[in-house]
């Protein structure tokens, strides 16, 4: 039998911690504003409300001895300061009003995203060091929410007047609130402005932690997330879903802003997959941080300028110049059966054991009228891609297929528009439903699939390999776009 605490007893810091976390864990609260579990937030929060240091040991060095005791009223504060954090799931550092970067504390609130930028970590570490000299002088700090690493630039290169930028007026207010307690009035500028500056500066180091995080992983943010600034966080706003709009702007305008031997460092999180389709021609050094090598990236302005002069086309625009044909002639069997053989060869793990080989001998057959369909997809005059649907026992239900992107167009709303056309065929052959099978592995497309609508169903077909993911749709509503 567990043992009852006596909340009138005074706790040791350590329990009184050990307590606060098991509350934290047991609300199932979200971290990583600037902790990754229920004991450090706990641990923060405890030592805050009690006014301690963050760095107050726990416990004494000899362990049967505690360092500080916990009195029943300050436990009470402490219980009432957890009950705000569970209950509005918003991040510690909003109820503290404080949060740490690299051991330097700043002032954050609602209107600025939590500090935690990993570009922190590379200026404080030294990581740009080989590209920077004595001619870098003028930083600019885009999208500088609360101010953070324009302050930790300031601190790391005493020689620098930093530029800090951003579209939020209110995250501004923030910003000048660290830059006066900081000190570096003159040293650090604020500017409110939407992406680059245009005021003739050209700038040797450009930091950037910009919004991109991608649609779908911002329709999941917890809570505590969702409670920043949207703002600061969606990369979606020119109608992408991939996070990479403002990105898409910033490498096409950033080289006229920078100086001859300038470079560009920018956090990307989550989103290399969704960055590195989207800028396949790149030139980029990746950096290494506490998180890995897969967060932060710098560029030369020498890459940027061998980018292409337009800017990747957004998911949106791509799925605009989409073109579905239909598979109706030899010729047209012809190329979809060779985009098969290239999607076997490319993307099946097991293609030896694949039922894909039966298609091929089956063509036209499998996938033609009255039951089946095949589609090609072309953009512009580029074969990029194929998809078909066929009959199954079911009666009534047609199994979408081999929906095959080519690499390079991959990440760009290909493979939604695709699923899309198909379900509207299938509905426009009679079918009262259409379903798919793919592996648990495929976790973007089981991903892409339920943000149409698709849910499990009872398999529809024998497969020798249990572990498939069956999933199914009506077709007698509008399937989500």
């Amino acid at each position: 039998m567990k043992k009852q605490r006596n909340p009138t007893a005074e706790l040791t810091l350590l329990d009184c911690v050990n307590a606060a976390a098991e509350k934290l864990s047991a609300a199932g609260v979200a971290f990583g504003h600037g902790t990754t579990n229920a004991f450090d937030e706990a641990a923060w929060l405890v030592l805050w409300q009690l006014g301690l240091p963050l760095d107050t040991p726990l416990q004494a060095p000899d362990s049967s001895t505690p360092n500080r005791l916990v009195a029943p009223e300050e436990q009470a504060h402490i219980a009432t300061l957890l009950e705000a954090r569970i209950s509005t799931r918003k991040p510690a550092a909003y109820l503290t009003q404080e949060a740490w970067l690299q051991g330097v504390g700043f002032y954050v609130d609602e209107r600025a995203i939590v500090p935690r930028s990993l570009i922190a970590e590379v200026l404080v570490e030294g990581s740009l060091d080989y590209w920077l000299g004595e001619s870098t002088h003028r930083v600019l700090d885009l999208c500088t929410g609360n101010g953070s690493l324009a302050v930790i630039a300031a601190m790391v290169y005493p020689d620098v007047f930093v530029q800090a930028s951003d579209i939020s007026t209110e995250a501004l207010e923030v910003a000048r609130i660290n830059v006066e307690r900081h000190g570096f009035q003159k040293r650090i500028s604020l500017h409110q402005g939407d992406g680059l500056p245009h005021n003739g500066i050209h700038f040797d180091l450009i930091l950037c932690n910009p919004p991109y995080v991608n649609a779908q992983s911002m329709a999941e943010l917890p809570p505590e997330f969702k409670a920043e600034p949207a703002l600061a966080l969606d990369g979606n706003r020119s109608g992408g879903s991939d996070g990479m709009d403002f990105i898409r702007q910033l490498l096409v305008q950033a080289p006229a802003c920078m100086s001859e031997q300038a470079i560009l460092v920018l956090e990307i999180g989550h989103e290399r997959a969704h960055f590195e389709a989207a800028f396949p021609q790149l030139d980029a050094y990746w950096l290494a941080t506490s998180a890995g090598e897969d967060q932060v990236l710098l560029v030369t302005r020498e890459a940027l300028l061998a980018l292409p002069s337009q800017p990747t086309p957004t998911p949106a625009q791509t799925a605009q110049q989409l073109d579905f044909k239909p598979v109706s002639t030899a010729t047209d069997f012809e190329t979809f059966k060779q985009l098969l053989l290239e999607y076997a060869d490319q993307d099946l793990a097991d293609a030896k054991n694949s039922s894909i080989w039966q298609d091929l001998q089956a063509l036209p057959q499998r996938y033609g009228a009255p039951k089946g369909a095949a589609l090609l997809v072309y953009h512009g005059e580029t074969l990029i891609g194929c998809g078909a649907l066929t009959d199954t026992a079911q009666a009534g239900l047609a199994e979408l297929k081999r929906i095959y992107i080519r690499t390079a167009f991959r990440r760009q709303g290909v493979a939604r528009a695709l699923t899309l056309q198909l379900i509207d065929q299938a509905r426009a052959m009679g079918y009262d439903s259409a379903a798919i099978s793919t592996w648990p592995a495929n976790t973007a497309s089981i991903t892409l699939y339920q943000s149409l609508g698709f849910e499990p169903i009872a398999p529809f077909k024998i497969h020798p390999h249990a572990e498939l993911v069956f999933l199914g749709v009506p077709l007698l509503r509008p399937v989500a776009n």
